[in-house]
């Protein structure tokens, strides 16, 4: 589900269980949401000791994460307690392999909040990819105005949307050279707030704010 998701190969993918080991990250853009989205050693009981550091630093992992992605095979529903747990606190019971189910799935699934998926057959990937905006929409957005407090920070903003103004304005006429810088300066006002700023940048602002003398 991570390569598919990533449209690249990430992980390594093998029917033996336990090929996943450490945590395999991969930075996603979903609807306009910066994702960094991980995959991790598969919950289940375990004999080999690198295998159960790896389920501890799974399960670590996802008492960290904002959103927790459940996935299990639609012919095995009788998961663990470790993952029932997990199913009730900001996640999604992702069940996989809804190509080689036979019959109706398992009841006891609809108390949680579940997609029937398949990646072999890319069947409801986008209703998964919809469930997860709305998760992190709802966790992430705030209908409560917010106030800059910074008169530094105000004016940046402002320039950085005067910057994305003339932006579309010169895209829309296809000045492509143009709005390329425009879209660059906007960037370079917005770093300022977040703080990526070069030395030569510190460096003005230190003698311009400050008096230095000897």
């Amino acid at each position: 589900m991570l390569n598919h998701l990533s449209n690249r190969d990430v992980a390594i993918v093998s029917e033996i269980a336990g090929t996943t080991r450490d945590v395999i990250e991969a930075h996603l853009n979903i609807d306009g949401y910066p994702v960094v989205i991980s995959d991790t050693a598969g919950i289940r009981a375990s004999k080999n000791e690198i295998e159960k550091k790896g389920i501890k630093l799974a399960l670590n992992r996802a008492e960290d994460a904002d959103l927790k992605l459940i996935v299990i095979d639609a012919k095995s529903v009788d998961f663990t307690d470790i993952l029932k747990d997990l199913s009730t606190r900001n996640a999604i019971l992702v069940v996989n392999k809804s190509d080689l189910l036979k019959g109706d799935l398992n009841p006891k699934i609809k108390n949680f909040d579940h997609v029937l998926i398949s990646i072999k057959n890319n069947l409801n990937i986008e209703k998964l990819i919809l469930k997860i905006k709305n998760k992190l929409k709802n966790k992430f957005i705030n209908s409560n105005d917010i106030f800059i407090t910074r008169e530094r920070h105000r004016q940046h903003l402002v320039q950085c949307l005067d910057y994305l103004k003339n932006f579309d304005e010169k895209n829309e006429t296809e000045d492509f050279d143009k709005a390329a810088e425009d879209l660059r300066l906007a960037t370079r006002h917005l770093g300022m707030i977040v703080g990526k700023v070069d030395v030569e940048e510190i460096l003005d602002s230190i003698f311009n704010d400050f008096c230095i003398g000897k």
